[in-house]
């Protein structure tokens, strides 16, 4: 599909994501005339109800609710008969010429009946939309479009006459925004503050997330010692639990069960415990995180994986996976990155990547952070540069938000293994068996 699209979650004031606003892009900017991702103009089809009629919403959401702009062309031309999702998981987010009209109201009256929800975002002439205002759930707000004054002034307006209206604050981009936005107001919230570390004050690594990084650092290389890895998971009873199970369970059917560490490392081999290890040390080392950091470090980690043949750096697909994985270690471990990466040993192309951008590893990892923020332009040289065509990428990053669906779900298709998706399920599951023990 000619389409670069990139799922961005909105936080509840509980840190939780509850639903997810989808950045997008048709073609490649700098060689066709694409519109722009917020602004559809005279589009009659929404390109993301397309994809969900491909992909699935559990593929991109993993079941969360997602907000689709549609423009007045798409409204009329009856977006909601190509939606093959539940109405309660579509929220149709309003785009500006859907203005208080008498068709437009109709018809927004008669999509709500069948259970639709709307959202619109921030608007200055709010006498233009009193029609449609009554009947949105959700309006936007961004400080880079109104300025912090003009937001508070309208935001005053519309609590006084749609008190029913709940905000979206867009670009929260510190963790600091974030903690004040939430005492003072309800809503959801946009932006890269929930995969900022928080460095101030002393951030000690608990024993926990020690032995989670040893372990890495043992897998690391081509041939690690199966004894050593096997010593280290059993200085975590529920990291040991999950081994135990998952090994077991791709084994059903097997007169004996495996019941020992050794046995369990053996008889998977050194690919899959690395592989199986990298799932769950990724999300043991966020539990204290949303889920949200967890997902990210794995998503980042199979499309940067994928990437690897896009940037003629064949032989480094493994690499660049732990590149992926480590390049949330800041926020996870709450200090900075090259500090982080110090702990876990990385290998210098690696570090130099995520501490500077730049090395062997640096475009990759410039393009994986250009993608998922929506930045489009950049994103466009890049794939001019290396001749890489927007279908390309879509694929790559579908099937990487695939992958980690199916590893949580415990799916037998993740990557073709069985063994991956019941790792991943297992690492989920000894997280919070070992939030519980520590």
């Amino acid at each position: 599909m000619d389409l670069l699209i990139v799922p961005v979650p909105l936080f509840n004031n509980d840190n939780e994501v509850e639903a997810y606003l989808f950045q997008y892009r048709k073609g490649n900017d700098l060689l066709s005339a694409a519109t722009d991702n917020i602004h559809l103009d005279g589009a009659m089809k929404s390109p993301i109800m397309e994809m969900l009629g491909v992909v699935g919403l559990d593929a991109l959401t993993m079941g969360k609710p997602i907000f689709v702009p549609i423009n007045k062309y798409m409204l009329m031309a009856n977006v909601e008969k190509s939606c093959s999702e539940p109405a309660d998981k579509i929220i149709f987010l309003l785009e500006d010429n859907v203005k208080g009209g008498t068709s437009n109201v109709k018809k927004l009256k008669r999509l709500r009946e069948e259970g639709y929800r709307f959202g619109i975002r921030g608007i200055e002439n709010i006498a233009a939309y009193v029609p449609i205002l009554e009947l949105c759930d959700y309006i936007f707000y961004d400080p880079r479009r109104f300025g912090e004054p003009n937001m508070v002034k309208l935001r005053g307006i519309i609590a006084e006459k749609f008190p029913h209206l709940q905000c979206v604050y867009t670009n929260v981009d510190s963790m600091d925004v974030f903690q004040s936005a939430r005492k003072n107001h309800k809503g959801l919230y946009e932006g890269a503050f929930y995969r900022m570390p928080f460095t101030e004050g002393d951030n000690k690594v608990t024993p926990l997330q020690i032995n989670m990084i040893n372990l890495l650092n043992k897998v690391r290389s081509d041939n690690f010692d199966f004894d050593a890895v096997s010593k280290i998971i059993q200085r975590d009873p529920a990291l040991t639990i999950s081994l135990l199970r998952m090994v077991n369970t791709v084994r059903r059917g097997a007169r004996n069960e495996i019941k020992t560490i050794n046995g369990a490392v053996v008889m998977l081999g050194q690919e899959e415990v690395r592989k199986w290890i990298t799932a769950a040390a990724a999300n043991k080392l966020g539990s204290e995180k949303p889920n949200e950091i967890t997902k990210l470090s794995l998503v980042r980690a199979r499309f940067a994986e994928a990437l690897a043949v896009k940037f003629n750096l064949y032989a480094d697909g493994q690499s660049l996976f732990l590149m992926g994985v480590f390049s949330v270690l800041d926020a996870m471990l709450e200090m900075p990155m090259d500090e982080a990466l110090k702990l876990v040993l990385v290998a210098g192309d690696i570090s130099e990547a995520l501490v500077s951008r730049t090395g062997k590893y640096g475009d990759v990892y410039k393009f994986m952070i250009a993608y998922e923020s929506a930045d489009w332009s950049l994103v466009s040289r890049m794939l001019i540069l290396y001749d890489l065509s927007t279908e390309d990428i879509y694929s790559a990053y579908v099937e990487a938000l695939c992958w980690y669906r199916d590893m949580v779900s415990g799916s037998p298709e993740a990557d073709g293994e069985a063994e991956e998706g019941t790792g991943e399920e297992a690492g989920k599951e000894a997280g919070k068996e070992a939030g519980a023990t520590e």
